[in-house]
């Protein structure tokens, strides 16, 4: 198996588009104050010089400002990997209940070059008059990716919301679908996000199917690790598993020396993801990564 070579640290997007887990106002307030791209940047540009070598981006109604943002300065672009996150499912049940499906899918159009409207547009009716659902996955593949099409990308992420579905629902093509779609069209790796890792692994060594890049939660503490932390951590004991941590610091109830020297442990966690939301907060946090981490990508 041919490891991938993933950025020790890669600055996550949380703050960008106003996550919290634990505080709503708090969401809300660094949603405001990015609806400034310049702020966005700046956070990056901070990260970047910190050593954070990625960027997880989920493909949230902002992410295009964000990716137009970062394509305009051709040092970002050479020094930062870019992780998509895909879909944001709750931007398609969202609107689609406002605006209708066609409505929908003509404004996530409405970036695309004349080319990529034609060929995303015919790809999209093809799927509606076959009801194909195996098709539409492909084209709603083609309409999330649209926008990282200048940007550097060699991993793309499915979010848990739908993998940790597929794997309950024990349906391997979904993935193989996946996988092949990503590397055949757009010459990436894929990665699957899940918040039930010990499933993750049972069902890809059942199916026979080749790990992906796993994203998911890593924490002493348990934060959204399913579905226990003792069989999570023995399913990150496995040799061929290769993981970008996310959650390390439990949206905030760890400090990030006693986070990073747990997440340390395991020689499967490749990559950490960091997020930040002011330049202090970079600082205090990527440093701390960098003194306690000791990432080996093999």
């Amino acid at each position: 198996m041919n490891r991938l070579l993933l950025p020790r640290i890669v600055l996550g997007h949380n703050a960008f588009f106003g996550v919290d887990h634990l505080s709503t106002k708090r969401g809300a307030d660094r949603a405001a104050h990015f609806s400034d791209v310049k702020n966005v940047v700046a956070i990056v540009n901070e990260a970047v010089v910190s050593g954070a070598g990625g960027l997880m981006l989920s493909t949230h109604p902002k992410a295009a400002v964000i990716c137009r943002a970062i394509q305009s300065d051709p040092s970002l672009v050479s020094q930062l990997e870019i992780f998509p996150l895909l879909p944001y499912a709750q931007k398609y049940v969202t609107r689609a209940n406002e605006l209708g499906l066609i409505r929908v899918v003509t404004q996530t159009l409405a970036e695309a070059s004349l080319r990529d409207k034609i060929g995303l547009g015919s790809d999209f009716l093809r799927t509606v008059f076959r009801r194909d659902p195996l098709d539409m996955v492909k084209a709603l593949m083609r309409l999330e990716l649209q926008i990282f099409k200048k940007l550097n990308v060699s991993t793309v992420f499915l979010h848990d919301a739908i993998s940790d579905l597929i794997l309950a629902l024990n349906m391997p093509q979904i993935f193989s679908l996946y996988e092949s779609t990503l590397r055949k069209r757009f010459g990436t790796h894929y990665g699957v996000a899940t918040k039930n890792l010990p499933l993750l692994v049972r069902r890809f060594q059942e199916w026979d199917l080749e790990l992906p890049v796993v994203l998911t939660h890593v924490n002493k503490i348990g934060f959204h690790v399913n579905p226990s932390l003792k069989e999570c951590e023995d399913a990150l004991q496995n040799p061929d598993l290769t993981v970008m941590a996310m959650g390390t610091l439990a949206s905030g109830f760890l400090t990030p020396n006693e986070a990073y020297q747990y997440v340390n442990r395991f020689s499967s966690v490749k990559s950490i993801v960091v997020g930040a939301s002011t330049v202090g907060h970079v600082h205090a946090t990527f440093d701390a990564a960098r003194n306690s981490m000791r990432l080996v990508n093999k």
